[in-house]
């Protein structure tokens, strides 16, 4: 594959309306001086036939305040205390919208009474998106019918199939001896009949049942499973699971994710063991790495200086936010128009019309901590970046995903994907400049919501989601970060690739939902810890990086490990294995999202049987989000990787106070994005823990200037932190980047289960650690 430089790539943007004739509704504008937009954060869809099962479930520290700049060419303290320069330590966006960034809008952008709706053209049709996506004053459209994808029929259709069906159900849910967690296991199989024998029934049952045992409202019920919202994609993992065979775990699983294991006995199945003659296997007989390898591949830059590279995460861009809506919502979803607070409103109002008296918090223009980022935050959020990096565009951008808003699964549609995509890459490449980005596709980045299907599935269903791994395949070349053959790769690999952007660096990025536990498809051979093959493909990929002598980033959203709570055992052990194979050596660093915090995660060797510093391996990075969503501030992270080795030095942390958003509108500015630390700086001191440490530095314990910040270096924050507790609470306050919302991490328990998520680099070794203390979103 041709190399391509950062600085050689051409850039044609998809975007451009001013060919197009604006709609009669749209206004135009004229170009402002600036710039910027949004979004918050999401209420999942409960993983995996919720319906149905849940059917079963109901049957049984801050700093001193910074003041804003009006530039950002003040100097960081971050070299002189340890850290690697940063040019700029704050950056104040105009208060004006940055309108010359679309070519016409459908409200007038320069008001802030509300939040500015572009025209956006769906170039792949020759058409314009819908108003109707983005007006918070209309109940948005929902998904088309012509989105329900069913399975296949099988058999010969009993007469009278949904009677039979819904009588053994309502037996099973009604019957007062066995628990709730047999009882689901039971409605399995019930169910599975009808998904087979008739398929287009499955919906109609799941309403009436969860109707029926008030599982939801009766208009919830109605709309969540219909058959082009949830309803379809439930009967075909209905008719697909394995619920009989004797070794199957997919009905334990499922059973597991709804009815919980809290006030049941429904446990997850033991993870698969992986022994040696299936690693063997896996590897090829190649399980021992090269006895040495030349990790200086890369070649300098033209100043002699470090890359600059953008990782950033969960932008969340809500189209639909509503200025002057309830933002601490009981009731719907905050900053809506139909969002309200019981304690102060009863609910019976129009929609957009609530009073101000009933109103416990307004949504402001530039957004609020409940919800997720308007345009206004998204675009000051990526005008930010150059300037934060001293006025030079960054040489390149990881993005690890989810771009498009939380929202209620009747409320996610095809359309609203594409809309967000592509008004988002197109603000990216305008903003960003000439760097690449590379991106990984995030859970909310489909519809529905948290879906990926393998390409195993039977009937051709593997290609239901394939319009989307089309549309950002056309999107990413068309920006000029990919050529044809690249975007050709992100077809074949639901939305994952293999590129090579420099001299020895590859960047893999994988589609992730395949190791989410929300992802309803994976409930379907889940004894299987690669049946989507997407483990297959990066395992190979890194034989070919090691054949070739490079570094290889990997780049994921949904992370591995943590505390457990977000991904699968079996395929992120797999992970875990094959990370241990291929770092240090070949896998430099890897990139992850999904959390909306800063975390990370320490990869051991054999299984962390030891999780001293000489065993660490690799280190994966989980970058705090844009959207402010759930009660974190927006944040921006600026890497500074070696040009030769592609590992990170350091980076710098910048977040806006989404405390000071309400003031703003009595100010001539935006959000101020302010400087909050240096990873070197912060965490580079070992002094307390070396001299006990596996992996000593000597001295007085300061990680060395020319030393990366690889897995040594976050294995002895570690250890540094079993005895200096205090630096756990510094890494709390980081972790949700100052926001006043967060708990304090002071208590031993909490400081030793933190301690173990960021050693914990699989869901097998986060579920092992004490629980309860894995976010600070409240």
């Amino acid at each position: 594959m041709q190399e391509r430089m950062s600085y050689d790539l051409k850039k044609t943007p998809i975007l451009d309306d001013k060919t197009l004739p604006s709609p009669s509704t749209a206004s135009s504008c004229p170009p402002s001086s600036s710039w910027r937009q949004t979004l918050w954060f999401r209420m999942k869809v409960v993983a995996s036939l919720a319906a149905l099962l849940g059917l079963v479930q109901l049957a049984s520290t801050s700093p001193a305040p910074l003041v804003a700049r009006n530039d950002a060419a003040k100097s960081s303290s971050a070299a002189s205390s340890g850290g690697f320069d940063q040019q700029t330590s704050a950056y104040t966006a105009s208060s004006a919208f940055p309108t010359s960034m679309f070519a016409s809008y459908f409200n007038n952008p320069q008001s802030m009474t509300a939040e500015p709706r572009p025209v956006v053209t769906d170039v792949a049709r020759n058409s314009i998106f819908s108003d109707l996506l983005a007006n918070p004053t209309i109940l948005p459209l929902g998904p088309s019918p012509s989105e329900a994808v069913y399975p296949v029929a099988t058999g010969t259709v009993s007469p009278d199939i949904a009677s039979q069906v819904r009588k053994e159900l309502t037996d099973i849910f009604e019957a007062k001896g066995p628990s709730n967690c047999t009882k689901c296991t039971d409605a399995l199989k019930v169910a599975q009949k009808l998904a087979r024998q008739s398929p287009k029934d499955v919906p109609d049952m799941l309403v009436e049942m969860c109707t029926k045992y008030s599982y939801k409202s009766a208009s919830t019920c109605k709309k969540t499973y219909a058959p082009q919202v949830l309803g379809s994609a439930y009967s075909q993992v209905l008719s697909y699971a394995d619920f009989t065979s004797q070794n199957s775990t997919d009905a334990q699983y499922i059973c597991n994710i709804v009815v919980g294991s809290s006030t049941s006995n429904c446990t997850l199945p033991k993870p698969r063991h992986l022994d040696e003659q299936y690693l063997d296997k896996w590897f090829h007989g190649k399980r021992t790495p090269p006895s040495s390898y030349n990790i200086n591949v890369g070649k300098s830059t033209k100043n002699g200086k470090d890359l600059r590279v953008l990782h950033m995460s969960d932008i969340h861009v809500d189209p639909r936010f509503f200025v002057g809506g309830e933002a601490s919502c009981t009731n719907g979803r905050c900053c809506r128009a139909d969002a309200y607070n019981s304690t102060l409103s009863s609910g019976n109002f129009t929609q957009g019309m609530l009073p101000k008296s009933n109103i416990s918090e307004v949504s402001n223009y530039w957004g609020n901590f409940k919800c997720d980022a308007p345009w206004s935050l998204a675009l000051a959020s990526l005008e930010a970046v150059t300037p934060l990096n001293g006025g030079e565009e960054v040489d390149m951008t990881i993005h690890t995903g989810d771009m498009v808003v939380h929202d209620l699964p009747q409320f996610i549609s095809q359309d609203l994907v594409k809309y967000t995509h592509q008004s988002l890459f197109d603000s990216i490449r305008a903003m960003l400049g000439k760097g690449p980005v590379f991106n990984a596709i995030g859970n909310h980045d489909s519809s529905p919501s948290d879906f990926a299907s393998q390409g195993a599935l039977p009937d051709g269903r593997s290609d239901q989601l394939s319009w989307d791994w089309d549309d950002l395949a056309r999107l990413w070349e068309a920006e000029g970060w990919f050529d044809h053959a690249e975007a050709e790769q992100v077809r074949s690999h639901y939305g994952g690739y293999s590129v090579t952007p420099r001299k020895g660096l590859r960047i893999i990025a994988i589609n992730t939902d395949f190791w989410y536990k929300n992802n309803v498809f994976n409930m379907i051979h889940t004894q299987n810890p690669d049946f989507s093959g997407t483990l297959r493909y990066l395992t190979d990929e890194l034989f070919h990086a090691e054949k070739r002598g490079e570094r290889v980033w990997i780049v994921g959203h949904v992370l591995t490990g943590w505390d457990g709570s977000n991904p699968l055992d079996n395929p992120t052990n797999l992970f875990y294995q094959i990370v241990d194979r291929f770092a240090p050596h070949v896998i430099a660093h890897i990139f992850f999202g999904h959390t909306h915090e800063d975390q990370f995660n320490v990869f051991y060797a054999n299984n962390a049987t030891s999780r001293a510093a000489e065993k660490a391996k690799a280190v994966s990075f989980m970058a705090p989000s844009v959207t402010p969503g759930n009660n974190v501030n927006p944040a921006l992270r600026i890497m500074h990787v070696n040009a030769s080795t592609y590992e990170v030095m350091d980076y710098h942390q910048f977040y806006t106070p989404v405390t000071a958003f309400p003031d703003l509108g009595h100010t001539e500015h935006g959000p101020v994005y302010e400087y909050l630390y240096s990873a070197r700086s912060a965490y580079g001191n070992f002094s307390a823990s070396d001299a006990n440490s596996t992996s000593k530095i000597g001295g007085d314990g300061v990680w060395p200037k020319n030393a990366p910040l690889n897995a040594t270096f976050w294995a002895k924050l570690t250890e540094e932190m079993g005895v200096r507790k205090e630096l756990v609470q510094q890494f709390t306050v980081y972790q949700g980047r100052n926001s006043p919302k967060a708990p304090k991490c002071v208590a031993d328990e909490c400081v030793a289960a933190k301690i173990c998520y960021m050693q914990s680099g699989s869901a097998i070794l986060g579920k092992q650690c004490k629980q309860g203390y894995g976010s600070v979103q409240g």
